[in-house]
């Protein structure tokens, strides 16, 4: 055969870096690909200690840790592009798969710096973004040597520092939340610092416990595993709602299979050992490159998988449903229901208020707009769009606002939450579905909702659910208890202290709702809006406490 006869596969390496950098859009995506690395590569006998260091005023990430470091071989198989992980190679499973671990940091920042000790060896190595978009003929890409095996009096360990990040601002809360909800999955002897946070995590306060093994027709597929199911005493924060699915102790996702958004649904979590995953040979794949945190929904395993929890999600949310339909049938829990009504409707009037006022200083600016003239609908005009799973689509909200059962979907005795929001997103997953002729439109997102629930005496007195813009006041806290008396919930000293402490949730989570949307400039802010906002209701629900 002549000169280039034959076709090779070849790979642009500098875009296929960063197209792979892509696929960690968030801080919290970046941080828990190394801090991980840190808990999971250490020296036999070691207690994996990792410290997260989150700088934004000079947009800058460091991250230490104290695992067995790379000498310069391992820095090399670091770099290597869909390496084959050394540990898996060796029969040792675990987290590394795809050698993604260098691109993380090119999904927010422009430099990554490695700093790491074995051995009594350091050695140090930077890569940039400018260096990677410079190499545009495909071929190796450089990293620049700082140091290379010089000694060192330094245990072994490694540094790694993000530099010239783009983010605006470190969200140091989402990234300690996201890496307590993975340590709840990791083995119990690491410890995990973010600036001068101690991570850790503990489940829910849990009501009841289930167990489920696979019928006949899963079991084949599946294996003899076990799903646990476990109720909480209050709702549970989006995270951490659903069954948490492992394979030979890996993580890899926490699903509700299909069940997301229904009544009483979001006090249910679990989890969910299946070996078979790691096994799993199929032509599709149940696992991807993407850390997303999600199964392959193709792959049949995963199909098999998810058919048998949502089974099982199933029957015990049915159950709890009609339980919690005879709870709120009795003659105190009418009571705690209007009471609650009337707390809601406060707070709501105070709500539209701030909402008016807000418009009203927005409309002032250049080019604004007057909200306050303006609905304010659970979709965008045009889209006709909802969650499914036909179209790719981003979640904008976890749950629509507040609806009523009832025959035409109105005039219900209680309330019921719509599905998540949705917005068009064409490289998203397919979260959203086209509205079909006989789809109802979305009605206006209404404001707060205030319930009474016994979440235990250990919890706090009240909780916000966001996704719900749910208040839960806890019967159970020994201050509530103690302030019925003798006359239970027509006590008024407990209904004036149900007041106090709603009108201080609510103007918490006004806050952390503004804080999310960016509306503060000055990290004293917060501290004002919620003083401002509790003295705002106590003088407008002054009257209250006279009944």
């Amino acid at each position: 055969m002549g000169v280039g006869a034959h076709i090779f596969v070849k790979s642009h390496v500098s875009r296929d870096l960063m197209q792979n950098a892509a696929l960690f859009r968030t801080d919290k995506l970046v941080v828990w690909e190394y801090v991980s690395n840190g808990l999971e590569y250490v020296d036999l006998g070691t207690s994996p200690t990792v410290s997260v260091k989150l700088d934004s005023k000079n947009r800058r990430i460091t991250i230490n840790d104290n695992g067995r470091g790379m000498d310069w071989d391992g820095l090399q198989n670091f770099f290597l592009m869909h390496g084959e992980n050394l540990d898996r190679k060796g029969g040792r499973p675990g987290r590394g798969r795809f050698g993604t671990g260098k691109s993380a940091a090119f999904g927010i920042g422009d430099v990554l710096r490695v700093t790491s000790v074995r051995n009594g060896r350091q050695s140090a190595v930077q890569l940039t973004r400018q260096e990677l978009e410079a190499a545009s003929s495909g071929s190796p890409i450089p990293v620049r040597t700082l140091g290379k095996e010089a000694p060192s009096p330094l245990p072994n360990g490694t540094r790694i520092e993000i530099e010239q990040i783009h983010l605006r601002s470190l969200d140091q809360p989402g990234i300690i939340r996201y890496i307590e909800r993975h340590l709840a999955h990791w083995p119990k002897n690491c410890t995990v610092f973010v600036n001068n946070h101690e991570c850790e995590f503990s489940d829910p306060p849990v009501a009841e416990e289930r167990r489920f093994r696979p019928p006949a027709g899963f079991k084949e597929r599946l294996g003899d595993t076990e799903l646990v199911i476990k109720v909480a005493k209050a709702p549970v924060d989006e995270d951490s709602r659903g069954v948490s699915i492992f394979s030979n102790g890996i993580w890899h996702e926490t699903t509700l299979a299909g069940s997301e958004g229904k009544e009483m649904a979001n006090y249910l979590f679990g989890e969910m050992e299946v070996p078979q995953l790691d096994d799993d040979n199929s032509p599709i794949p149940p696992f991807d490159l993407s850390r997303s945190m999600r199964l392959n929904a193709s792959n049949e395993l995963v199909q098999y998988l998810y058919a048998f929890i949502n089974q099982s999600v199933e029957q015990v949310r049915r159950e709890l449903t009609e339980r919690e339909k005879k709870r709120k049938a009795g003659e105190e829990a009418r009571q705690l229901t209007a009471e609650a009504a009337k707390i809601a409707q406060f707070i709501n009037e105070d709500f539209d208020s701030f909402r008016d006022k807000i418009s009203k200083i927005r409309a002032k600016a250049p080019g604004g707009v007057d909200l306050a003239d303006a609905k304010i609908s659970d979709q965008a005009p045009g889209t006709d769009l909802f969650f499914g799973t036909e179209v790719p689509a981003e979640v904008t909200s976890p749950a629509g606002g507040a609806g009523a059962d009832g025959t035409d979907g109105g005039d219900g005795a209680e309330p019921r939450i719509l599905m998540p929001e949705v917005q068009p997103a064409p490289a998203g997953e397919k979260r959203g579905r086209h509205a079909s002729g006989q789809t109802p439109r979305p009605k206006s997102r209404a404001g707060f909702n205030v319930e009474f629930q016994a979440m235990g005496t250990d919890e706090r007195r009240a909780t916000y659910a966001p996704d719900e813009r749910t208040i839960y006041i806890n019967l159970e806290h020994p201050q509530l208890v103690a302030a019925q008396g003798d006359a239970g919930v027509e006590e008024p000293t407990f209904r004036r202290l149900t007041y106090e402490v709603a009108f201080t949730e609510y103007a918490i989570a006004l806050s952390s709702e503004l804080a999310q949307r960016g509306e503060y400039l000055d990290p004293s802010d917060p501290i004002y809006e919620i003083r401002d906002t509790v003295n705002r209701l106590a003088r407008r629900g002054a009257s209250l406490y006279s009944v």
